[in-house]
């Protein structure tokens, strides 16, 4: 199912992030991260099917998209993605291609631990299909309430689109920890058209008009010299905000916990955690893709 099975990423600098946005290592591992900061450390990963083992995984991404605004419905959300197996994927790493040396300590352990080790779900769900589902159900209100009270153009575009039957609509979620570098999106959304592709002809309900993508977005606050720009935690999906139909952002700063503003920006600078919803034509997937071939391809 798909074309990214095994690929080596180089360990990246970690952009500014919500608290809910997790990281591949440890937090009581800080001080060894911060010794290896600009070192290449290959590791080789693996994208599959989500299967039943990914659960927890799946939902632990799923809770810093959506940080504390879906909560009770998290776990119905998660297993709704693993359910539908063949479209979308988990990357998890590929322990097969790892060396000896560095697995033969640890190797117990990360049999163990295996499960619940993924690093980035890519999928889209339908949210015009099955909406007696409280995830879905919720899904919907957020946007609803977001679009109403943060598009100014236009408060009641979603709710139009979201109530029109004619339509259907995929909310796209690709979430994956933080030091994971946005080189995998090429292939992970190569892949998931594919999948959508197939599920059409095999007359599963995947033949959307639209997509809705929910961006973890952030912007600086006061009038230092980032101004009101508004910057993306996925790097990849700033290349896609030219190509939605409408776009509006909203704050989450009141559900974040945890670290303070500040110690997100060496020069002690304070950002805003943010969400910014895009809406696509569903013909936009293939342009998405070109984008990413021609900005940021597959190493």
């Amino acid at each position: 199912m798909c074309n990214m099975s095994k690929k080596d990423y180089h360990s990246l600098d970690n952009p500014p992030h919500d608290d809910h946005e997790l990281a591949s290592d440890d937090e009581e591992e800080e001080e060894e991260i911060d010794e290896n900061v600009g070192k290449v450390i290959n590791v080789a990963f693996d994208a599959r099917p989500p299967c039943d083992s990914d659960y927890h995984g799946v939902r632990r991404l799923l809770q810093q998209l959506f940080v504390k605004q879906i909560n009770d419905e998290l776990s119905e959300l998660a297993n709704l993605i693993v359910a539908q197996q063949t479209v979308g994927s988990v990357l998890k790493q590929d322990h097969a291609e790892t060396s000896d040396e560095e697995n033969s300590d640890d190797s117990d352990e990360d049999d163990e631990d295996d499960d619940d080790n993924v690093f980035a779900v890519n999928t889209v769900i339908n949210i015009s299909n099955d909406t007696s589902l409280s995830c879905i159900e919720r899904i919907i209100s957020l946007l609803k309430t977001t679009c109403q009270d943060n598009h100014k153009s236009e408060p009641s575009r979603m709710a139009k689109l979201l109530d029109d039957t004619s339509k259907q609509i995929g909310l796209l979620i690709s979430e994956r920890f933080i030091n994971i570098p946005p080189q995998v999106a090429l292939p992970s959304y190569k892949s998931l058209k594919d999948d959508i592709e197939r599920a059409v002809k095999k007359k599963r309900k995947f033949n959307f008009t639209h997509l809705v993508l929910i961006s973890k977005t952030y912007r600086a606050k006061g009038d230092g010299q980032m101004g009101n720009e508004l910057f993306y935690s996925n790097a990849e999906e700033q290349l896609f905000s030219d190509m939605c139909e409408f776009s509006f952002t909203y704050s989450v700063a009141d559900q974040r916990d945890g670290l303070s503003d500040g110690q997100w920006d060496d020069e002690g600078g304070d950002f805003e955690s943010l969400r910014t919803v895009m809406v696509f034509d569903a013909s936009a997937l293939g342009h998405m893709i070109d984008k990413l071939q021609s900005e940021i391809p597959a190493t």
